[in-house]
């Protein structure tokens, strides 16, 4: 996959490169060290898959196991989606994303909000091997799907504290070095 830089205003205007860095955000190249976001470019050479994943970009929030290619992964994700919605979809919001490595298996537990639909995708697989991958897709209920949520943004909330109250002691531990 190919991109052409397009922003007048970009650093790296009419650059050419291989994408092989891509969040949902952002892509570039470790090669080139370009860093840009997707609005800003054009791109070419794309296979249905990498155009598939480019129109459904909210999908790379979801992270990837360390046991799969990303293009095989998402689009495995986007056509399991569109097969359980019965049709193509606008938005993905992630809700939670768990990963856990077992023995020689590995699984993915995935709440997302796809346009207004509450769903849990659980994704369990071997490791190195695309043959032997058991997803399970259902649609959450309302009530379910909203305790869920606030569960989610209270470990969220905790986690900001956690965080801002370290942040508060190095910057006391800076103005006392000081």
């Amino acid at each position: 996959m190919k991109a052409k830089v397009t922003n007048k205003k970009s650093l790296f205007y009419g650059q050419e490169f291989v994408i092989d860095i891509m969040n949902y955000q952002f892509l570039g190249s470790k090669k080139d060290k370009i860093i840009v976001g997707f609005g800003d470019v054009e791109f070419s050479d794309l296979n249905q898959s990498e155009r598939r994943i480019i129109l459904h970009r909210e999908i790379l929030k979801i992270s990837v196991p360390k046991a799969l290619n990303g293009l095989f992964y998402y689009t495995l994700l986007i056509d399991t989606i569109c097969r359980h919605i019965g049709e193509d979809f606008n938005s993905v919001e992630l809700i939670k994303d768990e990963y856990k490595e077992l023995k020689r298996v590995w699984e993915k537990n995935i709440l997302i909000l796809v346009d207004s639909m509450p769903i849990r995708i659980n994704i369990i697989g071997q490791y190195y091997s695309k043959n032997n991958i058991d997803i399970n897709i259902t649609t959450v209920p309302k009530e379910e799907f909203i305790r869920e949520c606030l569960i989610e943004e209270e470990k969220l909330e905790k986690e900001i504290r956690e965080r801002s109250k370290r942040i508060e002691g190095i910057k006391r531990a800076v103005s006392k070095a000081v």
